[in-house]
């Protein structure tokens, strides 16, 4: 029995074999991530696959949430397409090994913040045909100590206002519009009616401690339904931004949060490469949620020494340059 044979047998727990198409064997072969329930319009594998295809990339197939994505990520390929939102692609990028294979980002979720961040916009359709593996960003991964172990993350680390809108966000918008705007209606309630909570937080050379309304420890500019709290926020600077809502500061946020869109966020952060967190009576947020929403305490956060690689859109290219 051959080794690739071997290799075979061994993958079709957690990579799905690719539809049928006719391109050449010395093409690109692309594990797509997809999570079939991301946005509020999913789409289908299919659909997918076939716009890959038709960009003269080779596919195959993992299913975020059901199939083995770690072992997928292990196998033989020359890029990563995250076909989801902003869990998909964190998930992706926390569990990536071998950070030079690179990521084109589809994305199909409500926020996209990660890929707002680095500039991939337009049609999910436009963007297969733009990719070139040579031409990347980088993203920094991060990683949390806290009460509940130890965790990946790529957006924020966060407790208070933000963490709490997201109980109230209603579940069944019918675009993505329409879901970043019920997110920030929930945001500006949350904060309005919002009981300050003690809090330290030990960043380098600057110290706080006190009550506030709201930390976002943040990694790129945005958090929750694409909110540009870190106005110069850099997902590739190696730096988190904090950002720190007093209770004085609440007025000013609320009339920010009217069109938050139009000006910058009014609060000054401060950057810092390490950071340690200390909230006792709320709940931490990693992303978009808490590993367990029971535990409070320390958190330390930190960068991982490895960035991945976001494919960058470009102009256009044929099946034949593929």
């Amino acid at each position: 029995m051959t080794f690739r044979f071997c290799m075979e047998l061994r993958s079709r727990h957690f990579i799905r074999r690719a539809m049928p198409d006719d391109l050449p064997l010395d093409a690109p072969v692309a594990l797509v991530v997809h999570n079939a329930d991301a946005g509020t319009d999913p789409v289908p594998r299919a659909e997918i696959e076939a716009v890959i295809r038709a960009a003269g990339i080779r596919t195959r197939y993992c299913a975020h949430g059901e199939d083995d994505l770690e072992g997928a990520l292990a196998s033989s390929f020359d890029l990563i397409v995250c076909a989801g939102g902003d869990g998909t692609l964190a998930h992706i990028a926390s569990s990536l090994g071998n950070t030079e294979r690179p990521i084109g980002v589809l994305p199909l979720g409500g926020s996209n913040n990660i890929a707002h961040a680095l500039g991939v916009e337009g049609d999910w359709r436009d963007l297969p045909r733009q990719w070139s593996l040579s031409r990347w960003t980088k993203l920094d991964r991060c990683e949390a100590d806290g009460p509940w172990g130890r965790h990946g993350f790529v957006e924020a680390v966060g407790a208070g206002s933000l963490t709490q809108s997201f109980e109230h966000v209603d579940d069944e918008p019918g675009t993505p519009s329409e879901k970043r705007s019920n997110g920030r209606k929930a945001f500006r309630t949350a904060l309005e009616y919002a009981e300050p909570f003690p809090c330290r937080i030990e960043a380098g050379d600057w110290n706080w401690e006190g009550v506030c309304l709201m930390v976002e420890i943040m990694s790129i500019p945005y958090a929750g339904p694409r909110l540009r709290l870190a106005a110069d926020g850099d997902p590739a600077d190696g730096l988190f931004d904090i950002v720190l809502v007093r209770l004085e500061d609440r007025i000013e946020m609320l009339g920010w949060c009217e069109a938050p869109d139009d000006a910058p966020c009014p609060i000054e952060t401060r950057r810092a490469s390490m950071v340690k967190l200390s909230v006792n009576d709320r709940p931490l947020r990693l992303d978009d949620r808490s590993p367990d929403d029971r535990l409070s305490g320390v958190v330390t956060v930190r960068f991982r020494p490895q960035p991945v690689r976001i494919l960058v859109p470009g102009e256009c290219r044929t099946q034949e340059k593929a």
